[in-house]
Parts: C-alpha cells; structure tokens; sequence
C-alpha cells in the first residue's frame, strides 16, 4: 500500500484535517502575494511646482502664534495671509500670483491622481490608530479618523508609497502621530480628503495632505510634509510645518559667505561688529548639512552675550543654538537659510593689542543641502 493509498483509507476527520492545513497554508501564500501587490499597486503621483510649498491655501491662510514654515508658503484664489509675523516662513509667501496659481493647478493634478487610484483595503468605519501598515490604496467611504498611533512599514521596500483616500473628513486626536519604520519615506506619504482636514492638538502627522476644501492644524500639531486645500482656507495655531529634504527639488546654485567688521578699524580695547552673512539663490531654504564655525585670528575676541543671528533653527527656533565662544562665532548643523534671501550672525569683538587681524572662513566652510560656499570669506579688523 503507497502512501497515497494510506491517505485514501484514513478516517475521514484525519483526511479532513490534513484538507483543512493544506487550504490554510496556500490561503497564507496568497496573503503574502496580496501583500506583494498592495505594495504595487500604490503608486507616486506626478510632482510639480507644489513641491516647494509646506503651506497652501485656496481662500486664505491664517496663523496665530509662533508657527514655523519651512518651505514657501501660498494662497489662490485668495489673497490673504495673516499671522506672519509671529509666523516664520523660511521660503517665500506667494499671494494670488503666477506661482501660488501654478502651485496650485499643479496640486490638482496630485489630487485627481491620488483621488483615482484603485483602491486596495478598505477601511471605512476602523480607526487607524493601533494599525500597521504596508504600502497600498487605503480608502474610506466617509470619514477617516486617528487616535493613538497609525504605524507606515515599509519593510525595506525602496520607494514604498502610501495612499490613503477619505470621501468626506479627515480628523486626527490629539498627541496622535504617525511613525515611519524600516525605511518608510515622507515624500511618498499622500492623503486624498474629499472635504476638509483637522489635526488635534500636539499631533505628529507625515505625508502630503491634499484637502478639497480646508485645512486646519490645532496647537502644537507638527507636520513633516506639506498642508494643501484647494479651495478653502488653511488655519494654523503654533505648528511646525516642514517640507522634507527628499522633496526639495535640487538646485544647482550654491550658497554664499560673506563678513564684515564695522567699524574696520578700533583702538585697543575697543568694539567691532563681526556680521557673518549667509546667502541663498534658491528657491527652497538651504539647510545646513554641518556647523559653521569661525575661529578668530589670535587676540581677537568675542564680547560676552553679543552674539546673535537671523538664521532660523528648525524644527522650531529655540535660545542658544548658535555657537558663543571667546574665540569663535557660528551655527550648528540644525539651522537654515532662508529661500531668496539671508541670514546673519553677527558678534561684537574687541582686541586689546594694536594689529591687522585678518578673519578667513575658508571655501567648502558652509556646508548645505544645495552644496557649499565657492570661495573663502575674508574680513580685516585693524587696531591702531
């Protein structure tokens, strides 16, 4: 008798179970080729000029308190932008002209895109709070909501894109957040809301945010992506809103460094103002990829409690992120350059033996995201 015969003539519970482990198993090579295709089946949206925008508003764009853009910021059809200052925006705030208008034709585009893809798990009436997540087309017949901690996995799958599609709202509790793992990217985070959007209070939300009509960010919620209503306003309440790194469309212009000491020349123990000026052609901040430090020429030395900058920290600016030393000026590694513009840090330096003091920071001494300064900067401070 061959085995198969044996198999024949078990009893039947025996032959039913051995049925019922052989349906389970292939049941789970099928789930895991589902899985497979979710990861698929997802995929990024073109990308345009609304890349450069951590904020944009269809009606306005409100803020109270010290909010903090990084990136530009935008309205169309509308023209007004209130609340900066306190506000801070590291790129340009763009009201009602060809950019903002572009920005947002272009976010139409990601919309509808986003808004059509298939849809590969539904999960209407389930809170995604607890969840873990591979990458795939999550949709949601009304409303979506997160309490707690929504979970993207992206098991190491390179380029892994999320899609998540509301019919109507989107709301998300308060100190809720969404954590990225096994190398999960920002960039390819998306959420379709067919009306408006809330972010509760000190939430912690990633991805791209694409709301028909309004968006609106509670205290404190923070945002590592970009905030984008299409037709209504967008209201902030001391957040940090920052366009991710991986998004910024790279620019071949590198920044610049300059310094100055005014007055140029002092007698012994006088003081001098050291400005150190940072420059950024592009149309995205340039953050800073190492610290910037100045090291004085010998003798020359930094006034206790004078030194100071413009450049801003992020994720949010904070007392004391700049270098103060007797001997040297400069940033840390977290602070940026505003897009289009400068920033300064400034000392004020006094020597107490006449001299030519000669202030060089070297070519490749500013280090950012869109390269490094081309030449040196040199300043002289003569004591007679």
């Amino acid at each position: 008798m061959n085995r198969f015969d044996s198999f024949l003539k078990a009893p039947t519970w025996f032959s039913g179970l051995l049925l019922a482990i052989l349906v389970a198993a292939c049941s789970q090579v099928g789930s895991d080729q589902n899985a497979g295709q979710t990861a698929a089946l997802s995929s990024e949206p073109p990308r345009g000029t609304e890349q450069s925008f951590a904020v944009l508003g269809g009606s306005t764009v409100t803020n109270t308190g010290t909010s903090v853009i990084t990136g530009n910021l935008g309205v169309n059809p509308g023209t007004a932008v209130t609340g900066f200052p306190p506000g801070i925006v590291t790129g340009v705030t763009h009201a009602a002209d060809a950019e903002s208008l572009q920005a947002q034709t272009d976010t139409t585009v990601m919309y509808d895109n986003v808004a059509g893809q298939a849809c590969t798990s539904d999960l209407t009436g389930q809170d995604l709070g607890g969840k873990s997540l591979v990458p795939g087309v999550y949709c949601f017949s009304s409303s979506a909501g997160l309490t707690g901690q929504l979970t993207l996995d992206a098991a190491g799958v390179a380029d892994a894109v999320w899609v998540f599609q509301t019919a109507s709202t989107l709301t998300t509790a308060s100190n809720s957040s969404v954590l990225l793992i096994n190398g999960a990217n920002p960039c390819n985070v998306f959420w379709k809301v067919g009306s408006s959007a809330t972010l509760g209070t000190n939430s912690a939300f990633v991805g791209t945010l694409l709301a028909l009509t309004s968006i609106t960010l509670t205290t404190g919620a923070n945002v590592s992506g970009r905030v984008l209503a299409r037709n209504g306003a967008v209201t902030l309440d001391s957040n940090t809103i920052t366009v991710p790194v991986c998004d910024v469309p790279v620019s071949s212009i590198p920044p610049t460094l300059d310094k100055s000491f005014s007055p140029g020349t002092i007698n012994p123990g006088g003081v001098s103002t050291l400005t150190i000026t940072l420059g950024n052609a592009n149309d995205t901040p340039a953050n800073l990829a190492g610290p910037l430090i100045d090291a004085l020429p010998s003798g020359l030395v930094v006034v206790p409690g004078s030194v100071s900058t413009t450049c801003i920290e992020t994720p949010r600016p904070l007392s004391g992120w700049f270098i103060v030393d007797t001997a040297s000026v400069g940033l840390t590694a977290e602070g940026l350059i505003p897009a289009n513009g400068s920033c300064t840090v400034t000392a004020e330096v006094t020597a107490a033996a006449a001299g030519t003091y000669v202030n060089t920071l070297p070519a490749g001494a500013l280090q950012t995201d869109h390269g490094n300064n081309a030449g040196p900067a040199v300043a002289t401070l003569t004591v007679l």
